[in-house]
């Protein structure tokens, strides 16, 4: 095959991205010219995972919102239409990328807007490539309308599923509303790290690995919440680490913890015994990737379902965030429970075999290949 022209439009979040580059990375692997095309302010997240960036306006995230209106709904409702105004800040760039270059293929994520633009007005060739569960169209399709108008409702997922999906998530996972797309394997990325040695360290107690991701972490709950999930997972017996850039835990809090530090949750999730976390889909999936149970405190976006999935699976416990916050001892419990009971080690075990046994990213880029020269 002829080296193809590959535009990626990742919606500018790393937990949208990060899912991404696996795949990225294979089809430039197999020869494709691969370009990652994002507004300036990201460019550097794509670097940094060793692909090249077009950076397009706006220059900062800013100025791609000055136009945004006051949004008074829900915080989906909000992170939705956030990213429909940075795609229609970037429209105008894109279009010249697109005229110039002539890319053969345009792969997006579940909210990108950028990308599904781009394919149906250009005539390309496209692909969604999920980052976790099945995402309903419909927050997208309302944002969609509100910033763009009726000329979104010819966009490739809006109100329908794209007609290629690359699916990275285990079938036991994943949801049975899902359609039925391309597999591949789940290949944790989180960025450029170091991991500690003593991270890899067998002769260890129990260890409890503390995120909050990239989201939570800069809320206005996010100490409260911290300190109840130190306060939750203390026990003589335990290690707790926490996945923090330092600066971003008070420092009473960090006492606390045998380590605070920006740790790839990718790489630390298979030397722990158990993940506390936010429920977002990137360290939901880096956990069934190695098979660690998990207690989720869920609030925003998709994180209550991933939680309620792991619940129900068997892989974990669901502790809402409002009760997590208010103490009791109910996330303690739930620490316990899930460390205490191998079951539920087991059950993430199988979720993990499932992801093991699913095409590796080139095997899966070669399908996607197949798939678009076949329409």
């Amino acid at each position: 095959m002829k080296p193809l022209r590959v535009m990626a439009t990742p919606s500018p979040a790393i937990g949208h991205f990060f899912p991404l580059v696996p795949m990225l990375w294979a089809l430039r692997s197999a020869g494709h010219d691969v370009r990652v095309v994002v507004p300036a302010f990201f460019a550097s997240t794509v670097l940094q995972a060793g692909l090249p960036a077009i950076a397009t306006a706006p220059a900062s995230e800013a100025r791609a919102l000055d136009a945004r209106d006051g949004i008074a709904d829900d915080h989906t409702t909000g992170t939705y239409r956030r990213i429909a105004r940075i795609a229609d800040a970037m429209a105008s760039d894109v279009d010249r990328i697109v005229d110039g270059w002539r890319p053969h293929l345009v792969i997006f994520d579940p909210m990108d807007f950028t990308g599904r633009r781009a394919a149906a007005e250009h005539g390309l060739a496209h692909a969604e490539h999920w980052i976790g569960g099945f995402l309903p169209t419909g927050p997208r399709t309302k944002a969609a309308e509100h910033v763009f108008g009726a000329q979104h409702k010819a966009w490739p997922g809006m109100g329908s599923v794209t007609s290629i999906v690359v699916d990275p998530c285990p079938p036991g996972f994943q949801s049975a509303a899902a359609p039925p797309g391309i597999r591949t394997r789940y290949v944790p990325y989180n960025g450029p790290s170091v991991v500690p040695s003593w991270l890899t360290d067998r002769a260890r107690p129990r260890r409890v690995l503390i995120t909050l991701g990239t989201i939570v972490s800069q809320g206005p709950e996010a100490h409260r919440l911290l300190e109840q999930t130190l306060e939750a997972t203390a026990a003589p017996d335990v290690e707790v680490v926490v996945a923090a850039r330092p600066g971003t835990v008070p420092e009473e809090i960090a006492k606390r913890a045998k380590a605070v530090q920006w740790l790839p949750v990718g790489l630390a999730a298979q030397n722990c015994d158990l993940i506390v976390h936010h429920g977002g889909s990137g360290t939901t999936m880096a956990a069934l990737a190695h098979g660690v149970p998990q207690v989720i405190c869920p609030s925003v976006l998709d994180q209550k379902d991933n939680a309620r999935r792991i619940e129900e699976l068997g892989a974990g416990r669901l502790v809402p965030v409002e009760r997590a916050l208010a103490g009791g001892g109910e996330l303690a419990r739930a620490v316990e429970e899930v460390l205490g009971d191998p079951a539920y080690a087991m059950s993430a075990a199988v979720l993990r075999d499932e992801n093991d046994a699913a095409p590796a990213p080139d095997r899966a880029a070669a399908q996607l290949l197949r798939t678009m020269g076949e329409r």
